[in-house]
């Protein structure tokens, strides 16, 4: 058993050797990034937030380890290890967890990137989904403000925000919310913020209020107008959790063709060249591009990221799978130094990162898998019992965006210039799914 676990380490140490330290080392494009995971503290109740459900958050994140003192402590020692032992620099650092632009620890993780990477801290992009709470304090507006100017590290936050008709709907405040303090005013300051920053927005295209996404796209390009931000400064994505009805697939399906159509004649004076620019130089709002590939077996970082729990060091898939049974391992330390790395799971390790999403069940038969954004695991977990088990509904909600895509771009005219754009092999792929679709 000794030895058993003895070669699992070694194993564990070569993979995270190979893969991101010389991912770090050479910026290799899909390995070159650290996510740092804080603990589930938020200022919001999100009604779709997997760490808002209690079904699932004392699980995904157990009371135990929220130990906020540990935080900067181990992430110091991570970086340490890091640059000093593997003489490396991520080229990105995420931080996620919560609202953590409220949370001093997030500002000393800061401080700890300056104090450890010193000048090479302005080669690493720290990069912070935020709800934006922080705009409704003084204190940590300054706080903020303060680290934006005078931080070597390239901070950049994501507007985690739904928008004016939604985010009150499905992202209530915790305290007090029946007098929610977010008003006009509050987006006329965050717009104003994102604009002097740089700063893009990144909202949820949820089950519930479907229905309000049209008006809500067109007041998120009103006030990208009104504050001078270009007006493809959004990424949307949409929610892959179980509770999508019929009617709101529908629903989703008809807000993709105004978004096609609108963008069409109202961005792009109904040019044909400039849409497919749209598509593939300026991604199409993420969500009108699944013509590009990501070059992994999953679209979204899991495979991309090192996943960090700061609490106690454990390596875990992600955020949404750190369930106690899917720890990879742990980092090992010795007076307050990383010596190596304790192996737990690297069956899963193995099968996660090797993972070909149109490979899972029901996928592999499925017309779309080579173009579809697929599920989350750690939803599909959730719901099914099981990783790697897509969730029905979402294979339905999948199917329509696929099939109103192709069909809003063959209606405004330029389907056949954006196929055209690929790959032969890509080429051959969407005229397969064209057919099978009967678009």
């Amino acid at each position: 058993m000794v030895r058993f676990q003895e070669e699992n380490d070694k194993f564990m140490e070569m993979f995270i050797e190979k893969t991101f330290i010389e991912g770090y080392g050479k910026k290799f494009p899909n390995w070159d990034r650290l996510e740092l995971m804080l603990d589930t503290r938020c200022t919001l109740a999100c009604r779709y937030c997997y760490y808002n459900n209690p079904k699932h958050d004392k699980y995904l994140y157990p009371v135990k380890l929220k130990n906020p003192e540990e935080y900067v402590k181990n992430a110091k020692m991570l970086f340490e290890w890091l640059y000093y032992e593997k003489g490396v620099v991520p080229k990105g650092i995420d931080i996620f967890g919560g609202e953590v632009t409220v949370k001093s620890e997030f500002y000393g993780i800061l401080d700890a990137i300056e104090e450890v990477f010193g000048d090479r801290a302005k080669e690493i992009s720290v990069v912070v989904p935020s709800n934006y709470s922080f705009l409704l304090s003084e204190y940590w507006t300054d706080k903020m403000e303060e680290y934006l100017k005078k931080s070597r590290v390239r901070l950049a936050l994501s507007a985690s925000i739904d928008g004016k008709y939604l985010e009150t709907i499905n992202r209530p405040l915790i305290s007090n919310p029946e007098k929610d303090p977010r008003d006009d005013n509050w987006y006329d300051t965050l717009f104003e913020f994102n604009k002097k920053y740089g700063f893009g927005f990144h909202p949820m295209i949820y089950a519930n209020g479907i229905g309000l996404w049209k008006k809500n796209f067109l007041w998120f390009q009103n006030m990208f107008d009104k504050h001078g931000i270009p007006w493809w400064s959004i990424y949307l994505l949409e929610v892959r959790n179980p509770e999508w009805t019929r009617e709101q697939i529908r629903e989703f399906g008809d807000f993709i063709d105004f978004l096609v159509k609108w963008t069409f004649k109202n961005r792009l004076g109904e040019n044909v060249r400039k849409y497919v620019n749209f598509t593939f130089k300026l991604r199409g709002y993420n969500i009108l591009n699944p013509f590009s590939s990501t070059g992994r077996g999953l679209g979204c970082s899991i495979q991309a990221m090192l996943y960090v729990r700061l609490s106690d060091l454990a390596i875990v898939p992600c955020h949404r799978t750190s369930y106690d049974e899917f720890v990879y391992g742990y980092f090992k330390t010795e007076n307050d130094k990383i010596v190596g790395v304790e192996a737990k799971n690297i069956e899963l390790l193995n099968a996660v990162y090797s993972f070909v999403a149109e490979n899972q069940p029901y996928c592999e038969q499925c017309v779309i898998k080579e173009v579809c954004s697929h599920g989350c695991l750690g939803a599909q977990y959730e719901f099914t019992g099981d990783l790697f088990t897509p969730i029905p509904t979402v294979c339905a909600l999948e199917h329509e965006k696929i099939r109103r895509i192709i069909k809003a771009t063959k209606d405004i005219g330029v389907y056949d210039d954006i196929v055209n754009e690929l790959r032969l092999e890509r080429q051959i792929v969407w005229r397969r799914i064209e057919e099978a679709l009967g678009v």
